[in-house]
């Protein structure tokens, strides 16, 4: 697989030593990058083999679901323009969020400067091979969730315009690699060293939870009765629009449409594209090098901060609530200030309350909404119940970071069991980063229904706290922030969210029907989950996390 995807680059040999790289250094540092890549995968467990085999294909089989979805909004569509225009905005959406949550940490990885810059290597070899690394998986992504369209694409169009839609995937692949450098390029002249890393950080936050909002009105804001017939128009402004570049492209090509407005749009599809990639490794990745090499720098001499020995009225509060047994004392307050900290913890929990946010509120504002109607029902059980997605969220984001060395700490503790720690574990995080967030939900969902619901409430964060602990334990046992984002991206991913799915539902309609049945049978869900976060956290717990299980899936050298 990998000789195959570096051959891939041999018909472009020219064009990267155009850009001053050794040809030949680059292909050896791109196959170091996707042999580790492969390499990381292989280090997850016991059936590592057979996970690694599976991986790739399990990934591309969720994104090939995925884009079913959109495809089926599409199908709807008789425009020839208007498809394409779509399915590349949608590719672009899709593609800068990936590189966002994803790739930032390639792009912006230093780690390999060690053992590579001492040697001979020649301009900007290292940096476009990055780039490239980036760019293969961008590339499988796009061609995953654009498979079902193009073969709409063969039906609604033609072959032959979805074999021209083929290849404008992977030039808007290019020019999104592109507009990616460039942004980042931005933000490292506003900043350096550590104040780079937290402003790129929120960036990151910012601009993902942006995503999920404009993708939302879209969807709510569309009347789907026009879809069908929806013909864009073109504007002035159309022509600085990327996405209109490639849909007027396929549609000249493929209806032999010459006018002068197309020709507009051909120049813009086959020439801008290249001339950016190499803006991109002949002028930018040199400005880009520079600016790592500072931020490594301003690592290395970042000044160390004095931690405040007191603790906070509202730790102790939580502490005081959350914990009952002297053991798990240490690992919660080691995680409520290690969560702090951790970059890759917040950049991955912190958009999916963003997330859940916005497709809550969103649908409010379609224009049948009355506000007058909101607080008649039973509608705040939708809202609560949606946050048992940051559950799993909290679980997922607990276990990544870069601290893969570090848990040989927590294995030289004398505990018969381990479970202690990841008790303290995930309620530390629960109590730092979700009651915070519930408490203010819960003000608004008071405000809006009235002090009569505050039971509801109650119930449902007993519901979803529930669920977050037997969902951490049931992940595998690593200790926090010491598994390697990749790693924890397996195929499973899509059952979870179906489960998640199916779970919510269950627990709300359970509450819905008790709510229905008589007067206050919604209290009887007090004891019960009581009694069950009770038993799970005395007796479940230490039949599930064992020193033997923790032991099979993480490194302690």
């Amino acid at each position: 697989m990998i000789r195959f995807l570096l051959s891939l680059f041999k018909p472009f040999r020219w064009f990267i030593e155009k850009m001053d790289a050794d040809y030949n250094q680059f292909i050896r540092i791109l196959q170091l990058k996707l042999t580790m890549d492969d390499r990381r995968m292989k280090g997850l467990g016991n059936k590592s083999k057979q996970e690694t085999e599976n991986a790739l294909l399990k990934q591309s089989f969720m994104q090939i679901l995925f884009g079913i979805f959109f495809a089926t909004f599409l199908l709807m569509i008789k425009s020839q323009f208007t498809y394409y225009y779509f399915s590349h905005t949608f590719l672009m959406a899709m593609m800068a969020m990936m590189i966002i949550s994803e790739f930032t940490t390639i792009l912006f990885d230093t780690s390999e400067n060690v053992i590579i810059q001492p040697l001979p290597i020649k301009g900007n070899t290292i940096s476009l091979a990055r780039n490239a690394h980036v760019f293969i998986y961008l590339s499988l992504m796009a061609f995953n969730l654009s498979v079902i369209s193009i073969a709409v694409a063969v039906f609604k169009f033609g072959i032959a315009s979805a074999l021209i839609f083929s290849f404008t995937i992977f030039m808007n692949v290019l020019f999104t690699l592109f507009l990616a450098n460039v942004l980042y390029l931005l933000i490292m002249r506003l900043a350096s060293g550590e104040k780079l890393k937290n402003l790129l950080m929120y960036f990151q936050i910012v601009i993902a939870i942006l995503f999920m909002l404009a993708y939302q009105f879209g969807i709510n804001m569309v009347d789907k009765t026009h879809i069908e017939n929806m013909i864009l128009p073109v504007y002035w402004y159309t022509y600085l629009v990327p996405p209109a570049f490639f849909s007027g492209l396929i549609e000249a090509l493929s209806s032999r449409m010459f006018d002068q407005q197309h020709l507009i749009f051909i120049a813009e599809a086959l020439i801008i594209p290249p001339i950016a990639i190499y803006l991109t490794g002949k002028y930018l990745t040199p400005v880009f090098n520079r600016k790592l090499m500072d931020l490594e720098q301003g690592d290395r001499v970042s000044k160390i901060k004095t931690e405040n020995g007191r603790e906070s009225l509202w730790y102790r509060i939580l502490s005081a609530v959350f914990i009952h047994r002297q053991d798990e004392k240490a690992a919660f307050k080691l995680i409520w200030i290690m969560s702090g900290r951790e970059r890759l913890f917040k950049q991955t929990l912190l958009p999916a309350f963003g997330y859940i946010v916005i497709m809550i509120i969103v649908p409010f504002f379609n224009k049948s909404f009355n506000f007058n109607e909101l607080n008649q029902g039973y509608k705040y059980l939708l809202i609560l119940y949606a946050f048992v997605f940051i559950g799993a969220s909290l679980s997922g984001s607990l276990v990544s970071g870069n601290n893969q060395h570090a848990a040989w700490v927590f294995k030289t503790m004398p505990l018969s069991s381990p479970a202690c720690y990841f008790k303290g574990f995930i309620k530390a995080a629960f109590a730092r980063f979700f009651i915070p967030f519930y408490a203010l939900l819960a003000i608004v969902v008071c405000s809006i229904w009235g002090l009569k619901v505050l039971p509801d409430v109650i119930i449902a964060l007993l519901a979803i706290y529930l669920f977050t602990i037997v969902f951490y334990y049931y992940q595998n046992a690593n200790f926090p922030f010491g598994m390697e984002k990749i790693a924890t991206q397996g195929g499973a991913a899509f059952l979870k969210v179906m489960g998640l799915i199916l779970v919510a539902v269950l627990l709300g309609v359970s509450h819905y029907f008790l709510l229905k049945w008589f007067y206050l049978a919604n209290l009887l869900l007090i004891p019960v989950y009581l009694m069950a976060i009770y038993y799970v956290n005395r007796i479940f717990v230490y039949k599930k996390i064992t020193w033997e299980r923790v032991d099979s899936v993480n490194s302690y050298s």
